[in-house]
């Protein structure tokens, strides 16, 4: 394919809806997203390197969704060295208290099911919570990967745009919620899809719905760049 074909694909797919997009950059670089997958489960094996882990996948997959390939090994590891003193203090805490979340919804839900009144209050709030969580970690962790900006002004925007009631942010925690909450629903008959694809097209879709609310904080950070000059 030449160069103008490549463009006039780029520049149709660009017209398409965003979700006949995802499908079609999901089915297109599937075995990209396998070896992407791969690769983030190894960089997380010891736990403590899992939010640079997610930092460097994330960067990986808001490219994808601008309808960018970037090396997938250099890309990864140059973004995984280059982030992971910011991303780990922030991440540990963030990490901690996701987990917190999920077990307490986990619990209070099981609860619930067996028509224990008492549980359903609890468990709807820290439903709300651990998506709250789960919508900042995605922002936050995404704008580390492709902005610029100070930490304190990400933290800040990362809470703004996770609480803003969109259905893209929705569909950013439906889609980790399906991939991720497949995996340890169903496990062990899902271990093969959890190690090789599932995890990276949660990451991938989540990327897609948040990309407005992204490319709005590559602006804020191009001009300041651009102030500063």
């Amino acid at each position: 394919m030449n160069g103008k074909q490549g463009r006039k694909k780029r520049g149709s797919q660009q017209k398409q809806p965003e979700v006949l997009r995802f499908f079609a950059v999901a089915f297109e670089e599937l075995w990209y997203l396998v070896k992407l997958n791969v690769l983030l489960l190894a960089a997380s094996v010891p736990v403590l390197t899992l939010p640079a882990s997610l930092t460097a996948a994330l960067r990986i997959t808001s490219l994808l969704a601008a309808e960018q390939r970037p090396p997938l090994w250099s890309t990864f590891w140059k973004t995984f060295l280059g982030e992971w003193k910011r991303a780990l203090p922030l991440g540990w805490v963030h990490t901690l208290l996701a987990m917190l979340a999920a077990f307490g919804v986990y619990v209070y839900g099981g609860a619930a099911l067996q028509e224990n009144p008492a549980a359903v209050l609890p468990f709807l709030c820290l439903f709300v919570m651990l998506a709250f969580l789960t919508l900042f970690g995605l922002y936050f962790y995404s704008m580390l990967a492709m902005c610029e900006l100070p930490v304190l002004d990400m933290l800040r925007n990362a809470l703004i745009l996770s609480v803003a009631a969109s259905w893209r942010n929705a569909a950013a925690f439906f889609a980790l919620i399906l991939c991720n909450g497949a995996c340890l629903m169903f496990f062990p008959i899902t271990l093969p899809l959890a190690i090789f694809l599932l995890p990276a097209l949660g990451l991938l879709a989540a990327s897609f719905a948040i990309r407005p609310g992204l490319l709005r904080c590559m602006k804020t950070d191009a001009d300041a760049n651009m102030q500063t000059e």
